[in-house]
């Protein structure tokens, strides 16, 4: 099973902070994610998570789904980068330092940024993972 997608429509917290909720369901797992609504509308999210599952079905290795982008002057950001392994999807998430993101196509910074995959930290500690059928993916792409 695999889908990202909102949960709430566009609030103003307390703070004053302009965001919506949405959630990710990796196999038997799911995440929660606040997405910063100061730049990206709802729909300029859920296009990048269609072009982001769309570059590995036209044979890309590696991808991302932007979960919070908060604009170039921004401290840091939120993605969960993607690569594809044989006929599986290997998910985890990740921080991304600002200063990374300043392009005028932001997506592709964000493409940029994913790297190569690696199993361990700098430290030798394991990167959390989930694993996801690629059939699982497109499905929800094809019904997206």
């Amino acid at each position: 099973m695999f889908y990202i997608g909102f949960k709430t429509g566009p609030r103003t917290d307390a703070e004053g902070w302009y965001h919506a909720v949405g959630g990710l369901e990796l196999g038997h797992d799911a995440d929660g994610f606040a997405a910063d609504l100061s730049v990206w509308s709802t729909r300029d999210y859920e296009s990048q998570w269609r072009t982001g599952i769309a570059r590995l079905a036209a044979g890309q290795e590696s991808s991302a789904l932007v979960t919070s982008y908060a604009g170039p002057t921004a401290a840091f950001h939120f993605m969960w980068p993607m690569w594809r392994v044989d006929d599986q999807i290997i998910f985890t998430e990740r921080l991304v330092a600002g200063d990374t993101i300043r392009g005028p196509d932001v997506a592709e910074d964000f493409y940029r940024a994913v790297g190569e995959r690696r199993s361990r930290s700098e430290d030798g500690d394991p990167i959390s993972e989930w694993t996801v059928p690629f059939s699982d993916v497109l499905a929800f792409l094809a019904g997206a």
